[in-house]
């Protein structure tokens, strides 16, 4: 069994297309395919379930074989990590995800490891949710992200099997951003009891920011209908430009252009957030460094 078949193998589960796999390991479709068949040859079972030309899935025994393939793979990207430490430096990409609401908070936080360890690289996922990011890390998909940690809830015993740790970064707290012309009818801040009045875009529902926006909301007997929801800061303040709608974001200073921001308040919505990455044993440098980030 080799490591470029279990890397061929967790590609092909991750991209479920033949062709995409093989793209994303620099090899060709037959060659990814090949390694693979060979794979099953050496365990004794099929891991695939094949059309005459497509992807259909993986077997009993290939989600099996999977659990482990992510694992091995995750520990060679360690060694190698390490090894290269060792060298004098630290010369890898981390696989960061981070949730609309923290990502100010993210790229503070990938800022300071980067100053720290100026050859890391950083393959950034945004606008996941928070479930998204704990299901990632889990998976040895990503190496860590910035979440609300209720989302990891029933996945921090300490030494579990699969349990991830969390770092707590504070809070995040809400303003409504909109263009000047809407935004200067208000007395340096905006309630719940405004939002019910205007046109406002929101993260989507599936978001635990909005969950808690939500909550917030009703504590207070305000009842706001979104006219816009999305999983992207970047598009709700794009909405808020139009002059059509004010958005409710993650409070990151002063706006630019004829964009205005705004505390929200009655209610002021705090969100915790964390870093999250796998609680493993031993841990490796690149864990090591991000948990040294989010301590700074």
């Amino acid at each position: 069994m080799l490591l470029s078949q279990l890397a061929y193998f967790e590609a092909l589960a991750r991209e479920e297309h033949f062709g995409r796999a093989a793209e994303s390991c620099y090899v060709s479709t037959s060659t990814l395919s090949e390694a693979i068949r060979k794979l099953e040859a050496e365990v004794g079972f099929p891991l695939v379930n094949r059309g005459k030309s497509t992807y259909r899935g993986l077997t009993g025994e290939g989600r099996l074989v999977l659990d482990y393939a992510r694992r091995i793979n995750a520990d060679q990207r360690s060694l190698t990590q390490d090894l290269a430490y060792r060298r004098g430096h630290l010369d890898v990409t981390v696989r960061f995800g981070a949730i609309p609401s923290a990502a100010d908070r993210a790229a503070e936080l990938l800022g300071r490891l980067v100053d720290a360890n100026p050859s890391v690289r950083v393959d950034l996922v945004a606008d996941l949710t928070s479930e998204d990011i704990v299901s990632r890390v889990l998976n040895h998909e990503l190496d860590a992200g910035v979440i609300h940690p209720g989302a990891a809830r029933g996945h921090t015993r300490v030494g579990q099997q699969g349990a991830v740790r969390l770092t707590a970064l504070g809070s995040v707290h809400f303003s409504v951003v909109g263009r000047r012309a809407t935004m200067d009818r208000f007395d340096g801040h905006v309630t719940g009891a405004d939002l019910e009045h205007l046109p406002v875009a929101l993260l989507g529902r599936n978001m635990l920011a909005r969950e808690g926006f939500d909550r917030a909301m009703e504590d207070v007997g305000a009842s706001v209908t979104p006219a816009v929801e999305t999983t992207s800061v970047g598009s709700l303040r794009a909405l808020a430009a139009t002059g059509n709608w004010v958005a409710v974001v993650p409070s990151s200073g002063a706006e630019s252009g004829d964009l205005v921001s705004l505390p929200l308040t009655a209610p002021k919505v705090d969100l915790d957030v964390a870093l999250v990455r796998l609680d493993t044993r031993p841990r490796s440098m690149l864990i090591g460094a991000l948990d040294e980030a989010a301590r700074a």
